[in-house]
């Protein structure tokens, strides 16, 4: 039994007996809690020694630059997040990392199957973590409909640190990196957690509205070639889009309405997460770092001094191959002029919140 590979730019890298295998330990919410259940019994005592130091949680909107914020952040700093390597048991990252310890299979760094030049092996970070949260609370927020935000109780929370603590001592680190959109949902659950600090990257609205509307498609187009790459989205709780797409409902409102194959949606879509994040209580405030990434992408060296320190990062944060992203030619579609005003006065609150 092998690791299985990232999902590549072709999901036929995927042999049978891997797919299989992710059917069975993510399908099924009772596999995910054997799993979770066995990875606590036979490290849990360990994972409850480690001193660790308050963990970082990067959460946005998709296509914000979290990918490459997420990766800086780890190489700066003695940090522990869940890689490819622990798919498609990441609820037991030490068991499984024992299992496959001798038959572990080299994989070449692939690009990813968004399209956008990153690349990624077994050892990259990604965005893993909202398996456990489907796990311990999936019918308090995930609905056919929409992702509703929620407040996960104290034993969810619980679970949630020995999760951490599981990872950072998979890792041999001691601090807990997360990279998750869905983590808008629970913002002032995690602001709970010990010296917690929230990140959130956000790009010029219009960019990336429409760098989400060529997602949706590409997601689309790729899911109707091979469905199991829907399922394996699905399964790892990412529903910002393609064909399991589902909206966010971040208050007692109806989520946000319209066709997801136009501008105006995607749009209407930044303006109603980045509304809700800007507006939490002044106790998560005083907790998250909001990071202008079309500014970091410049290359300001003193932003990166800025932001390694406002996190406390061991390390400088390197600006290598951090670059501008390139307009995008669907961001110059049709958008009514309201939406369009509050997205701009939004990003303004956010560049001010950055400044």
């Amino acid at each position: 039994m092998s690791a299985a590979p990232p999902v590549p730019a072709g999901a036929h890298a995927y042999r049978p007996l891997d797919r299989l295998l992710h059917r069975i330990a993510l399908g099924s919410r009772a596999a995910l809690e054997l799993s979770f259940d066995l990875e606590r019994a036979r490290h849990g005592r360990a994972a409850a020694a480690l001193p660790l130091r308050p963990p970082v949680f990067v959460a946005g909107l998709a296509r914000a630059g979290t990918t490459v914020l997420t990766q800086r952040l780890e190489a700066a700093d003695h940090f522990a997040s869940l890689h490819y390597a622990d798919m498609p048991f990441p609820l037991a990252p030490n068991t499984w990392a024992s299992l496959v310890a001798r038959r572990r299979r080299a994989v070449a760094r692939t690009p990813r199957g968004h399209g956008d030049g990153l690349e990624h092996d077994l050892d990259s970070a990604e965005a893993i973590e909202e398996v456990f949260w489907r796990m311990q609370c999936c019918p308090d927020y995930l609905s056919q409909e929409s992702l509703c935000a929620h407040a996960p109780d104290a034993a969810a929370l619980a679970a949630f640190g020995q999760f951490m603590a599981l990872v950072c001592l998979a890792r041999g680190q001691g601090r807990y990196l997360s990279k998750n959109n869905a983590n808008v949902l629970r913002l002032g659950s995690l602001a709970t957690l010990p010296g917690a600090v929230l990140v959130h990257p956000f790009r010029a609205p219009l960019e990336q509205a429409a760098s989400l509307l060529a997602q949706h498609r590409r997601a689309i187009r790729l899911a109707g070639q091979d469905r199991f790459r829907a399922d394996y989205m699905r399964w790892l709780g990412h529903h910002e889009f393609g064909l399991h797409r589902r909206p966010f409902r971040l208050n007692a409102g109806p989520p946000v309405s319209g066709d997801p194959d136009t501008l105006a949606y995607w749009l209407r879509t930044w303006s109603a997460v980045y509304r809700h994040v800007l507006d939490q209580p002044a106790e998560v405030a005083a907790l998250q770092c909001f990071v202008d990434y079309d500014r970091l992408a410049q290359g300001e060296p003193g932003l990166r001094v800025a932001l390694a320190r406002r996190l406390g990062l061991a390390g400088a944060l390197d600006g290598a191959g951090l670059r501008p992203p390139l307009p995008h030619a669907l961001a110059r579609g049709p958008v009514p002029t309201a939406d369009r005003n509050e997205a701009e006065a939004i990003h303004a609150r956010l560049q001010a919140r950055a400044a």
